[in-house]
């Protein structure tokens, strides 16, 4: 039941962190999103799903470079907060590649023991 919860939450975690929120709740759900992975143990089917979520992050990292492009060759208002939103994407994308990678060397690790 646990691990229900645990995914449950993941998933919601990511999705907050997918949206324009502002960068202190972006650190605070980024560490309840690390916490609640821990729980599960590091295993394929998390790597599998960090994997998931980087690859959707990167292409909502794309399309916030296009549209802060396309705000700057307008001259519109609000590139200051399209451009924040994209700075946060882009470190929530660096601190899941690092857990990936993480992720990853424990995988290793315990199978290195399992031989």
């Amino acid at each position: 039941m646990n691990q229900v919860i645990a995914r449950v939450n993941i998933r919601f975690y990511r999705d907050i962190l997918l949206s324009d929120i502002e960068p202190e709740e972006r650190s605070r759900y980024q560490k309840l999103l690390v916490a609640e992975e821990d729980k599960l143990g590091r295993d394929l089917q998390l790597l599998a799903e960090i994997e998931r979520h980087i690859a959707e992050a990167a292409r909502r990292i794309q399309a916030q470079q296009a549209r802060v492009r396309a705000i700057q060759a307008s001259g519109w208002n609000g590139v200051e907060r399209a451009q924040a939103f994209l700075d946060g994407l882009m470190e929530s994308q660096r601190i899941s590649m690092e857990y990936r990678q993480l992720v990853k060397e424990e995988i290793d690790r315990n199978r290195l023991l399992d031989r």
